[in-house]
């Protein structure tokens, strides 16, 4: 990348070199081996407007942290009502031209390049939409995912989530705890124990000692939840500085397990607005290919 550019020349040259590398790494997961299945094939092909009207039929990993009260920005009650509406406002359908998601969607592919380039490992983006199996009102779009292999070389899926920061948000996260920072290289002392996850601290607390907000500790919980990831990534670029820096966070069960109950509950309440298989869009599929899953059908 040529140096001394702007933060707008650089945004500019990222964008530019962003649509080879979301071809080479636009991928698919294999189902079989995780608790999901397709809900909605090839997803960010289909217009925005329709994309969002998807998105109604269940919980996002994103509204995580509206559902356990730890998101500043909107409550259970404006989520509820959202999900309930079988159609869009004028303010939904604004969402996809605002600045910084169209930053986070043109940048995206760039950063997962890049974090693959520091790790050594294959970062893909699924093309799909997902549904989890056992809880089918939760829902899954994954920004990036690596490919791990165990000791016994099984492959496990690592969520990778990716954001762009701006100026005003850097001052919500402590790069100094990141695990890799782009001026700094690998954090080698206060690393943090995956026994962090069987501790009595509240959802912001465990936030805190990782240096990230609560609303993105719970939201890249849930897509190790559909993974059945032992850790996950959230990888940032900070905008104004144009750095790099990649937190690993612990699978956290019993977040996870608040989370799956929060949805349920509420998910009861928005149901009697929604239409009767809102929740089955794929399972008839389902059962065609994957014989070996037994399905909730009456949920």
């Amino acid at each position: 990348m040529p140096t001394r550019l702007t933060v707008a020349e650089q945004y500019d040259w990222a964008k530019a070199n962003a649509v080879q590398i979301d071809e080479i790494n636009t991928d698919y997961l294999d189902t079989k081996i995780l608790p999901i299945h397709v809900a909605v094939k090839d997803i960010d092909k289909l217009p925005n407007d329709t994309y969002a009207l998807l998105r109604k039929n269940g919980f996002g990993c994103s509204d995580s942290s509206i559902l356990v009260s730890v998101n500043p920005y909107k409550n259970i009650e404006a989520l509820l009502a959202e999900k309930a509406r079988n159609y869009l406002t004028e303010e939904e359908k604004a969402i996809s031209e605002q600045t910084a998601v169209k930053k986070g969607r043109d940048l995206e592919p760039f950063i997962i390049l890049k974090h693959s380039q520091i790790s050594g490992r294959r970062i893909m983006k699924p093309a799909d939409m997902y549904r989890h199996n056992e809880f089918p009102f939760l829902t899954v779009n994954f920004d990036g995912v690596m490919e791990c292999y165990d000791e016994n070389g099984e492959l496990k899926y690592i969520p990778d989530e990716i954001k762009v920061c701006t100026e005003q948000g850097a001052r919500h996260y402590n790069r100094d705890k990141a695990d890799w920072r782009e001026t700094r290289g690998y954090k080698t002392e206060g690393l943090i124990a995956s026994s962090i996850a069987d501790s009595n601290a509240s959802i912001l607390e465990k936030a805190g000692r990782y240096g990230i907000p609560a609303y993105y500790y719970t939201q890249l919980q849930m897509e190790m939840f559909h993974l059945n990831a032992p850790f996950g990534y959230l990888t940032v670029l900070f905008e104004k500085e144009w750095e790099l820096c990649t937190w690993l966070v612990w699978r956290d069960k019993h977040v996870q397990n608040q989370v799956v109950l929060a949805a349920s509950k509420a998910w009861d309440k928005v149901a009697v607005h929604k239409p009767a298989d809102a929740l089955l869009d794929n399972l008839d599929n389902l059962k065609e290919t994957r014989p070996d899953i037994e399905l909730q059908e009456n949920i």
